[in-house]
């Protein structure tokens, strides 16, 4: 990018808690690059990598830095995770158009052992390593004690991250445009979660999914605090070529919108992503939690869309989201009986499908909280134990477990009891009215 245009992107510092904002979330924080992209055909991800570098001008941007791909492997199967296409592919295009220097792939999911599974089922540590690349699995990582400062923590002080991330020179994140049935979106900022590899605490201190989705925003931040230049060290490209709607981010259904997205600052990503998802991304802290603390307005009008005319024609309208919701905490009375309805009305309950169920106890193996059991060829889930973090859904092979409102589960006995006492009151009116007579 030209000094002039570096320049004219240069905004003053914003006040966050009494500190000014440092200048690299100032950086291009409000552009975004959208580009048309029919299938993963080799050819087509080259095209539209090529106008995303073009649009934002940042070519020169990648000269000589050490690169670190951070993808989605949550499983092999490409409606689950970034397609090794685009994986293998910005490799190529990195290496033939850019000065880079080393570039390296690298993700955690659930365990060491799942994680290493995916890259080989994958066949991306297949074709990295016929790169010249080499996959890391985060597992395996000496991890840096990361204190956050500047912006402040919202909710983690300190987060433990892989080495890699400290040396590498710039953060690559790959995220796939998914339904999660746990937080109802998962996007760029979500698929920083997978630089961890204490998941499984992080789950269970963090309960509450408002808090867990700013400590997702708090990762962010850490990683950018290993970063001391003016300019981000996360850019992400998001593939919205085959997203996935309904019951995400495993089991759900391809959806095409045929769409790569690209920029600097994930909440500006997923403002866009969870739009064309037909949501409000305002309902989502994991949106307004990074938003606010880097000073961009909620709203993708107030975005520099570049690449496409109107992203109102790429609206999904009947885009399929979980039948659950993530509540904001400060919407739910503090005490009283409004209080202990709103509980119940937005606590979530597990329902596992027995003819689906293979009794392979991954959900069991990976629950944080234990509340999941095998007991006479059956999953027996905990509700009390249960905090709803849904990482049993996402580590079943088979679909068979989903996530619903405790409410609805319980509706059709509230009906029944409903419909018997509508009945036994109409028969007292009748006695009551015939005695008369």
């Amino acid at each position: 990018m030209s000094s002039n245009s570096s320049e004219s992107e240069k905004v003053q510092f914003d006040e966050i808690k009494g500190k000014k904002l440092p200048q690299k979330f100032n950086y291009l924080k409000d552009k975004v690059a959208i580009v048309k992209v029919d299938d993963y055909q080799p050819e087509n991800i080259k095209n539209a990598l090529k106008s995303i570098f073009e649009l934002l001008e940042i070519k020169d941007f990648f000269n000589k830095k050490s690169i670190l791909l951070k993808p989605n492997a949550l499983a092999p199967s490409k409606n689950a995770m970034t397609p090794p296409e685009l994986i293998t592919e910005l490799i190529k295009f990195l290496k033939n158009e850019t000065n880079t220097k080393e570039i390296v792939v690298g993700d955690s999911t659930f365990t060491k052992t799942i994680t290493s599974l995916t890259f080989k089922r994958s066949k991306i540590k297949e074709k990295c390593e016929e790169l010249g690349s080499k996959t890391i699995n985060f597992f395996e990582s000496e991890r840096i004690k990361i204190k956050l400062d500047n912006p402040p923590h919202e909710i983690e002080e300190y987060i433990y991250l892989p080495k890699e991330i400290y040396d590498a020179d710039l953060i690559i994140n790959l995220p796939k445009l998914k339904t999660h049935e746990g937080y109802v979106y998962t996007g760029a900022i979500k698929n920083l979660f997978g630089l961890l590899a204490n998941k499984m605490r992080m789950h269970m201190t963090h309960k509450d999914k408002t808090d867990f989705q700013r400590m997702l925003a708090d990762i962010y931040f850490a990683v950018e605090e290993t970063n001391d230049k003016n300019v981000p060290k996360v850019f992400t490209i998001m593939d919205a070529v085959m997203a996935m709607e309904g019951k995400g981010p495993r089991a759900g259904k391809p959806k095409k919108i045929g769409l790569m997205i690209a920029g600097f600052n994930p909440a500006a990503i997923d403002i866009v992503g969870y739009t064309l998802m037909n949501g409000n991304p305002s309902d989502l802290d994991v949106i307004t939690s990074l938003a606010n603390r880097t000073s961009l307005i909620i709203d993708i009008n107030q975005l520099k869309i570049l690449g496409i005319d109107n992203y109102e024609d790429f609206i999904v309208k009947d885009f399929k989201k979980p039948k659950i919701a993530t509540v904001k905490k400060d919407r739910i009375p503090k005490e009283g009986l409004r209080s202990k309805i709103s509980e119940k009305m937005t606590r979530i309950s597990i329902k596992i499908k027995r003819k689906n169920c293979l009794l392979c106890e991954e959900c069991v193996n990976h629950c944080p909280a234990e509340a999941l059991e095998r007991k006479n060829d059956k999953i027996i889930v905990d509700r009390g134990q249960c905090i709803e973090c849904f990482c049993c859904g996402e580590s079943c092979p088979n679909d068979a477990i989903s996530a619903k409102f405790y409410l609805f589960r319980i509706l059709p006995v509230i009906l029944v009891i409903l419909a018997i006492g509508t009945f036994a009151l109409i028969w007292f009116l009748l006695q009551l009215i015939t005695s008369f007579f």
